[in-house]
């Protein structure tokens, strides 16, 4: 009896890992999703082009992409309805108005695949968001933080008015200062 008991433990213990890793990934996108719909409707954009969508794009991390969906495809930003590209190459740079740059994407890419990303937006009006341990450096205006094990981020108020675009008050109350 004891037998069958361990051996259903030792099937069913990797698959409870592999399901709380899932649950981590999906809470943390859930929460990084969230800030990103706050940060494009709690900021300043000088030139929306006129558009009647407002595009983020997400490079790297479906996860997000998929909670950013699920969540907030329907609610608008400001009055323009929001629309959600997964980012492929950055000929898909056209007509976003923030781009987040996902951890995932620097760990498998390296820093001068961000920063070609990051160039290839610098004097638009696009919002840039990342996750590295150097993303303000790399040039985005906002970049995620784990502090005391919760997701933070901090902002460059000057690379973002480079880009056109006025972080908010509430935007940059939030962000954690170094």
């Amino acid at each position: 009896m004891k037998a069958p008991f361990i051996l259903l433990l030792a099937l069913i213990l990797p698959f409870s890992s592999i399901q709380d890793e899932l649950e981590d990934k999906n809470t943390v996108a859930s929460f990084k999703a969230a800030f990103l719909f706050q940060f494009a409707v709690s900021n300043n954009w000088d030139d929306n082009g006129g558009q009647s969508e407002f595009t983020i794009g997400v490079i790297g991390d479906q996860y997000v992409f998929d909670e950013l969906l699920d969540k907030y495809a329907t609610k608008p930003v400001g009055s323009q309805s929001l629309s959600l590209r997964f980012m492929e190459g950055e000929k898909d740079i056209e007509g976003i108005q923030m781009l987040y740059i996902s951890n995932a994407f620097f760990r498998e890419f390296g820093e001068s695949e961000v920063k070609k990303w990051v160039d290839a937006v610098s004097g638009k009006p696009i919002l840039i968001v990342t996750d590295q341990p150097n993303g303000l450096a790399l040039g985005s205006a906002i970049n995620f933080k784990v502090v005391d094990n919760r997701i933070r981020y901090e902002a460059n108020t000057s690379q973002a008015k480079n880009n056109g675009i006025t972080l908010g008050s509430k935007i940059i109350s939030w962000a954690i200062q170094d």
